[in-house]
């Protein structure tokens, strides 16, 4: 799509949910470019150091510096490139505000031209979702226009983002799943990745675990249980870096190495792009997880970010109302129950035990494996994310 030469876009982000943030703002800026490669991007992030463990080729000592065609600068940075070129069109993520110096530049009463801000929001799948959906909104000066754009899981929101090096990736595991292939692919990933794998382990039932932090001990009696099943696969339990880590690995030393298990380092967003798609089971947490579990068409559990007055619950609700139409009824009440009860809780901490029983999705893998396929395909007609911003930002320009 053709912006033209001159078309600067800056993105705003600040790191709120540990990598979450920074992982949606640097897809969304991976997919622009890709769409758009005429047009410039600034990235303006208040934790480099966050950014740096998704990039590595981001230096977080640096206020400014290129990473390849883009600028990317520290909240903290007065960055003399925003006094020759002001901002015009901002991309404020997660409604996370703008640092002063930007401010200033953005409400300089000497300027005449109209300039945007887009506040890209939370994803959901919640009713009010499409009628908010690039609905404007009052800023302080009649020439600064703000818009509201909606991520989402239908065709009148802004859709997800479908980055090409995801897409890629996704062909490429569902045809390794489809032409029985896995295996080999599960080898090389792994010894890319400097995974210790055990001989067989590339035919286990992988199972990735990312989550807040919790007591993992039902999700170990499910395990258990699967494998003590007879003739079902053996289970390889891959433990994500993070808030949950120890957790798991804790509860599974509790329930006697109930199955191989890996506690996996830190990998960036690409590598755990990769991961996710070569299980066959995955929990994952936020945003950015959930919306690359829900278009890789495997079976998951996802635990919302806690909200106050228990609103996770309510986003929650909402992303099993969307997934009810491909499930059979009884899968999808042994996939909602699971998910309740993994996200009623009043906190995040190694202590809260939940009651979720995900034996019945481990064994039904195969069945629920269709429908969160079905799920994955309705996604991506919904439209790419990034064609639709776009799109939008042509329309204002």
């Amino acid at each position: 799509m053709a912006l033209g030469e001159r078309m600067t876009i800056d993105i705003l982000c600040k790191v709120v949910d540990n990598y979450g943030d920074i992982g949606v703002v640097y897809r969304l800026a991976k997919a622009l470019a890709e769409r758009a490669p005429e047009a410039k991007l600034r990235l303006v992030v208040d934790d480099l150091g966050a950014f740096a463990k998704l990039e590595p080729a981001v230096d977080p000592s640096l206020e400014a510096q290129e990473l390849g065609a883009w600028t990317v600068l520290s909240w903290r940075a007065r960055w003399p490139g925003f006094v020759d070129e002001p901002p015009s069109i901002v991309l404020e993520c997660f409604a996370c505000g703008r640092p002063d110096w930007l401010e200033e530049r953005l409400f300089d009463p000497a300027r005449t031209d109209t300039r945007h801000i887009i506040n890209v929001e939370h994803l959901s799948a919640e009713d009010w979702v499409d009628g908010l959906h690039l609905m404007p909104s009052l800023t302080r000066s009649a020439l600064v226009k703000k818009w509201i754009f909606m991520p989402g899981f239908t065709p009148g929101s802004g859709g997800l983002i479908l980055d090409g090096a995801f897409m890629e990736a996704r062909g490429r595991w569902a045809r390794a799943r489809r032409e029985g292939s896995l295996g080999n692919e599960r080898l090389a990933l792994a010894k890319r990745l400097g995974l210790p794998l055990a001989d067989g382990d590339e035919s286990a039932l992988w199972l990735a675990a990312f989550s807040y932090e919790r007591d993992y001990s039902a999700v170990m009696r499910s395990i258990a249980a699967y494998a003590a099943g007879g003739g079902r696969r053996p289970v390889l339990a891959l433990a994500a870096s993070g808030r949950s880590q120890a957790c798991f690995m804790e509860a599974w030393e509790r329930a006697g190495r109930p199955c191989a298990a890996l506690a996996l380092p830190f990998l960036p967003q690409d590598d755990w792009d990769e991961l996710l798609l070569a299980c066959d089971f995955s929990i994952v947490r936020g945003e950015e997880s959930l919306s690359r579990a829900a278009l890789a068409g495997r079976p998951f559990l996802w635990q919302a970010y806690l909200q106050d007055e228990a609103h996770h619950q309510v986003k929650v609700a909402a992303f099993l109302e969307a997934l009810r139409p491909f499930l059979a009824d009884g899968d999808w009440q042994a996939v909602a129950e699971a998910h309740r009860e993994f996200n009623e809780r009043q906190r995040d901490d190694a202590a809260h035990a939940g009651a979720e029983d995900i034996l019945p999705l481990l064994a039904g893998l195969e069945r629920l494996a269709a429908g969160y396929g079905a799920f994955a395909e309705s996604l991506e007609k919904n439209g790419n994310l990034a064609d639709k911003l776009l799109t939008f930002i042509a329309t204002l320009v």
